[in-house]
């Protein structure tokens, strides 16, 4: 779930939900208390997968998806009633089964990030759930504090799953951004984006706009959709937002992980806009400029460890890559052991690329092949 080696945010304020609460008096709770004893299960699967105890990992992935399942199902039903729309357990509930999703490669995925964008809606929106959020208690992750956290962690999922399926992001959405770096009220003053995804929070808005003209790109020469895009503004809004990733600068002084992430990241985003928007082939120089950077960085960050929330750059900048450079990517994969979905399509396009097929790209690869997982 970390970015970087530190105490875990996410799960202090999941327990102190879970601790606090009775079992079978809180739906939301309840909940979220399923879809962490999913995770656990999970973890049980990959640890008696690395030990060779294939019976222990496959009745602990069978454990997973039944206790995914129940979270639903309890979310589901709080989710009928004004009580549990209102609870901040709900989202934090959506957000610990997308990670559940995310660690099981899970694919209804979709289904619960739609229902935590109608939460968030139906409540006002990011911003209106921050401002009625109590202030913090000392020397815990409560009241905004655990909102932002929350919100921070399911529109980031929502992120990752919108550069897959080309959608917009909603949570965060790029005219409505303010909430994500201004305080709502005076206790509003910590955010875990960075700890939590090793890349600078005050970055992601910028990283919401390019997916989002990548989805308007994608709409406009989609058979599926009608053509409601200016193809010159795009161009425009495109060429900005490049020069705006370009130009962009670190918030002060940074964790060198987070430094990395930073930089790996807005490559990844450049590569995205010139070949989706600008058309680019992989073997154009920029592109493989860009391409090596995030392959350079991803390689120091596996070597030490810090891997978590690169999937995405590596299939983005592994799908680019041509001739000798291919087995460097191979070798970068290696310290992704867990990441076998990001190596597989990276493969996938190579062999389309190899033989002249058409679709020899990431995006195409996932669709034809039904690769429908959320990835981070």
């Amino acid at each position: 779930m970390m970015a970087l080696p530190s105490e875990n945010p996410i799960l202090a304020a999941n327990l102190q939900f879970v601790l606090s609460r009775v079992s079978g008096f809180d739906m939301p709770v309840d909940s979220l208390r399923n879809a962490l004893l999913g995770i656990a299960a999970v973890h049980t699967s990959f640890l008696a997968a690395r030990e060779g105890d294939a019976k222990t990992a496959d009745d602990s992935v069978r454990l997973a998806n039944a206790y995914r399942s129940q979270s639903v199902c309890l979310l589901n039903k709080a989710c009928l009633t004004t009580e549990g729309v209102q609870s901040d357990s709900t989202i934090a509930a959506t957000a610990a089964i997308a990670l559940l999703d995310i660690l099981s490669s899970g694919h209804s995925w979709a289904a619960n990030l739609d229902l935590v964008r109608t939460v968030v809606n139906a409540r006002g929106g990011p911003a209106v759930i921050l401002a009625r959020s109590a202030r913090p208690q000392i020397g815990t992750i409560s009241g905004v504090s655990r909102a932002r956290l929350f919100l921070e962690t399911v529109a980031m999922y929502e992120l990752f799953g919108c550069i897959g399926t080309g959608q917009r992001p909603t949570v965060l959405q790029p005219d409505a951004d303010g909430w994500w770096l201004q305080a709502a009220n005076n206790g509003d003053d910590q955010s875990h984006v960075d700890e939590c995804f090793g890349i600078s929070r005050s970055l992601v808005p910028l990283l919401s706009r390019v997916v989002s003209v990548v989805c308007d790109v994608l709409e406009k020469y989609s058979d599926e959709a009608p053509c409601k895009h200016d193809g010159m503004h795009l161009m425009y809004n495109a060429r900005v937002l490049y020069d705006a990733l370009d130009s962009w600068s670190e918030p002060g002084t940074v964790h060198e992980r987070i430094t990395a992430g930073n930089c790996i990241y807005r490559s990844a985003a450049q590569i995205l806009i010139l070949r989706d928007v600008f058309g680019l082939t992989p073997a154009d120089v920029a592109v493989q400029r860009l391409a090596n950077v995030v392959l350079s960085l991803a390689a120091d960050c596996g070597a030490q460890r810090l891997s978590v929330g690169l999937n995405w750059p590596m299939i983005i900048a592994g799908s680019q890559v041509v001739g000798a450079d291919r087995a460097r990517v191979l070798d970068i994969f290696e310290y992704f052991r867990c990441l076998e979905t990001s190596a597989y399509v990276v493969s996938q396009v190579r062999k389309r690329m190899d033989i002249s097929l058409p679709g020899a790209d990431w995006r195409s690869v996932m669709k034809d092949e039904s690769i429908d997982v959320l990835i981070v």
